[in-house]
């Protein structure tokens, strides 16, 4: 907040600095910030800012404004609205006439005393549009240059749903009645030598007696006392073998059933192998799993019945859970904490109900409870506890903590840049030119300010022109993203991590330094609630719009949502880095056949179906803010998706959610 001081005195007020008056000093601050205002495209409307008189001087109507700089295409002048004293807010008001140009535009405003600026000017938005604001009666277009009625948002064109809308959540609902598909409409059930399991079409092809599971991946009722699960867990070191140390365990999920739910991934309908341990001394553990889109978690027997204890879902009894971490990479996960004595459930399962099969598990103890910190770090190097991070394979060579092929023979025949898959580079894109994976040349792609787009050639008349800077038409089906308010507010965790300058943390900038660092930890799910599937063309096409994460091995879309801490009077205390993110289906949140009763997209296919959602669990790399140099208190956690605006929806309107937070004191 700048503030620009003009004092009384001989010499000021000979016109030296032009802010003076006999009256005092003009100094002017904006506690809070402003509402954002709405104009439709070429319209006028009344536009509204408050300021403090921070001065000595009393504020005179007609004598004090606020006049619009560097915006050329707009007009109008904030008048104050009454005499304002020292102390005071002061409310100024005015017409203003916006461009026939959609989108966020920010008005800077600069105060004036009898004409001549006495502060720097002040910052407010407006958003040029033809939205009258409310979601159920569906988003209004600009096209060939007036605004027109766009479709109601919750139609789902079937006929046999009950479609509801929500005008305070901005949220639709569906529900099929008679004989209308929960999903698929053209889906036909296959249960064909099934005993249990998923129908392929949202149903079940059986139910398994007392006593038995479904092991998912074989469609077979099995036993609740097979070894691998909870009621007969097997046993993580044989009989004899000392805990301290490396120990790889080699597994296969299979044939196993699904009985638990990991706490960093409640949707997880996978099955899992329970193993189990007794520690007689405190030891440090590292734990890693890969073979799949694993998710590793760890319980402790804490009563008399450890079958309860292994099978409590309760996320406060969990001891620690990962869902993908660098190491081991590849979808795989890792846990590291200090562990007093007692005895303990390691538990591999998997992210989704697809992700079963063969499994390494290999496992450090250190002693003392010192946790080995190897993030980032997949071989050499030290893990702070009298041992290595790993050791690589044969035929490998460890080169700054990955391990290559040795001998390792630069591969960039006919490639201008791109990894040559030793560690390198093929070479480096000049200029504004990316990489583009797929050919290995440098390539230029339009520029688009998708917060004020243009579309060239100019649109139909029956279309608009959509952030994406793309023409669509006015009635076209689009995707529609929102947050899943109840699972932000009820997924909140504080943590205390370590970062190294290895850390996936500290290499996409997610902490503000390394050591100990206090996080707040959340999940989010982001709802597809529109008429489409919100698809990207593949990052190896298309890498402006990805970013390649060294760390997890794969593309995220760049920018999907933002996070930030605000204050109850609504300043920004702590911004997140605009989060990247692998758009994939996670799970089904709504129903009728006009929804895909399977997932389609994953992380090397990114994209949301309607109808589904993604979600991103407390537990990843990332999913947090640093609130280390934060004072406790009361906040608010705000989330956005596609804050950038860099695909079109229904609306944008519904695209913030944001939950109240107390920071404890450390």
């Amino acid at each position: 907040m700048n503030k620009i001081l003009c004092f009384l005195g001989a010499v000021a007020c000979l016109g030296l600095l032009s802010g003076c008056d006999d009256d005092g000093t003009y100094v002017a601050t904006m506690p809070e910030p402003p509402a954002l205002a709405r104009l439709s495209p070429g319209g006028s409307g009344t536009l509204s800012l408050a300021l403090r008189n921070d001065g000595t001087a009393t504020w005179k109507t007609g004598q004090v404004k606020l006049a619009l700089t560097d915006t050329p295409e707009w007009s109008g002048t904030l008048e104050l609205a009454k005499e304002t004293k020292p102390g005071e807010m002061a409310s100024f008001e005015g017409k203003a006439t916006a461009p026939a140009q959609p989108g966020l535009h920010s008005l800077k405003w600069t105060p004036r005393h009898k004409g001549t600026a006495f502060e720097s000017a002040v910052e407010a938005q407006v958003e040029v549009t033809c939205s009258d604001g409310i979601f159920c009666n569906g988003e209004e277009r600009f096209a060939n240059g007036e605004c027109v009625a766009g479709p109601p948002p919750c139609d789902d064109g079937t006929a046999c749903t009950t479609d509801a809308c929500d005008e305070q959540r901005q949220a639709c609902h569906h529900t099929p009645s008679g004989e209308c598909a929960i999903c698929g409409a053209t889906c036909a059930p296959d249960c064909t030598g099934k005993q249990c399991g998923d129908d392929g079409c949202g149903g079940e092809c059986g139910t398994c007696a007392a006593g038995q599971g479904c092991a998912q991946a074989l469609f077979q009722c099995k036993p609740e006392t097979q070894p691998g699960t909870c009621r007969s867990p097997l046993p993580l070191l044989a009989d004899g073998v000392p805990a301290l140390g490396d120990h790889t365990i080699e597994g296969d999920s299979s044939g196993g059933i699904h009985q638990v739910v990991p706490s960093c991934n409640s949707t997880s309908t996978a099955v899992e192998t329970v193993y189990t341990f007794t520690l007689t001394e405190r030891l440090g553990l590292e734990a890693r799993s890969s073979g799949y889109d694993t998710v590793l978690h760890l319980r402790k027997k804490r009563t008399a019945d450890g079958v309860a204890d292994c099978l409590d879902d309760t996320p406060a009894k969990t001891v620690a859970c990962s869902d993908d971490s660098s190491p081991p990479g590849n979808y795989g996960s890792r846990i590291t904490v200090a562990l007093d004595p007692g005895t303990y459930y390691l538990i591999v399962d998997g992210f989704d109900s697809s992700q079963s099969g063969p499994f390494t598990l290999s496992v450090r103890f250190a002693k003392d409870g010192c946790v080995p910190k190897c993030d980032g770090v997949y071989c050499g190097g030290s893990d702070g506890c009298g041992g290595n991070c790993g050791v690589c394979g044969d035929a490998q060579t460890c080169v700054k903590g990955r391990c290559l092929p040795s001998p390792c023979f630069p591969s960039c025949d006919g490639k201008e840049c791109g990894d040559d898959g030793c560690g390198g580079q093929c070479g480096f894109c000049p200029g504004e030119t990316l990489c583009v994976l797929a050919t290995g040349k440098c390539d230029t792609f339009p520029d688009c300010d998708h917060l004020r787009p243009t579309c060239s050639p100019a649109c139909g008349a029956s279309e608009f022109c959509g952030t994406d800077c793309t023409c669509h038409k006015v009635d076209e089906p689009l995707p529609d993203l929102v947050v899943d308010e109840k699972r932000l507010r009820d997924e909140m965790l504080f943590d205390t991590i370590y970062v190294t300058d290895n850390s996936c943390a500290k290499v996409e900038n997610c902490v503000t330094g390394t050591g100990e660092r206090r996080v707040l930890r959340f999940s989010v799910e982001a709802l597809n609630q529109g008429s489409a599937t919100l698809t990207v063309p593949p990052p190896a096409n298309r890498p402006d719009l990805f970013t390649f994460s060294p760390c997890h091995g794969h593309f995220h879309f760049s920018g999907f949502a933002s996070y930030a801490l605000l204050d109850l009077k609504g300043h920004t205390v702590l911004t997140g880095r605009k989060q990247a993110y692998c758009m994939e289906d996670t799970e089904r949140v709504a129903e009728g056949p006009q929804v895909a009763c399977s997932k389609q997209f994953t992380c090397d296919n990114q994209g949301i179906q309607r109808g589904w959602s993604d979600l991103y669990g407390n537990t990843l790399d990332c999913q947090w803010l640093d609130i280390t140099d934060v004072a406790p208190g009361d906040y608010r956690l705000q989330v956005t998706l596609n804050p950038a605006r860099a695909f079109q929806e229904q609306t944008l309107d519904n695209n913030t959610a944001s939950v109240p937070v107390t920071i404890p004191p450390p």
